[in-house]
């Protein structure tokens, strides 16, 4: 389940050519889950990659990865985790989301965003070495200023 601060509405969702909703199904061809993707020529960013907690420990979000990964060929693959923080309640969940992305390749760009509510985020990507203006103008295409309502941010380099 995501947090209530990087919920969206499905309506934002919706809006922009450059994205695809995707559903994931097992192998008993039931739905497990989805990822949502925006990109460009250059770059896909993994806005967001669910599955459902029964399905957890099965393979399939190691399974989408890879299939997100042969998908997008040629490009940056990037994704965002919440930094870990002691202090958060859900600490625990974010150190076990970036044990997940490292096995499945995704290393820490030196980058991070500050979202809604003073949320950090590191950038993730299967490459290490990300432009920040890549991000940020992928970004910007597709958070036009209605968006950015619902998803403030700011590039940070560490």
């Amino acid at each position: 389940m995501f947090p209530q601060n990087e919920l969206l509405p499905l309506s934002l969702l919706k809006m922009r050519a450059k994205a695809e909703f995707c559903s994931i199904y097992n192998e008993e061809r039931k739905w497990v889950g989805f990822f949502y993707t925006v990109y460009n020529k250059r770059i896909a960013y993994i806005f967001f990659l669910a599955i459902d907690p029964h399905h957890h420990g099965q393979g399939l979000g190691s399974a989408t990865l890879t299939a997100i990964k042969e998908r997008y060929a040629g490009k940056r693959i990037t994704l965002s985790a919440e930094r870990p923080d002691p202090q958060a309640p859900n600490n625990e969940q974010r150190l076990r989301r970036h044990r997940f992305y490292a096995k499945n390749g995704f290393v820490k760009t030196g980058l991070y965003t500050v979202e809604k509510d003073n949320e950090k985020f590191d950038l993730l990507s299967t490459q290490s070495n990300v432009n920040p203006q890549l991000y940020q103008q992928l970004m910007d295409s597709y958070l036009t200023n209605h968006r950015r309502h619902y998803l403030p941010y700011k590039i940070v380099k560490e």
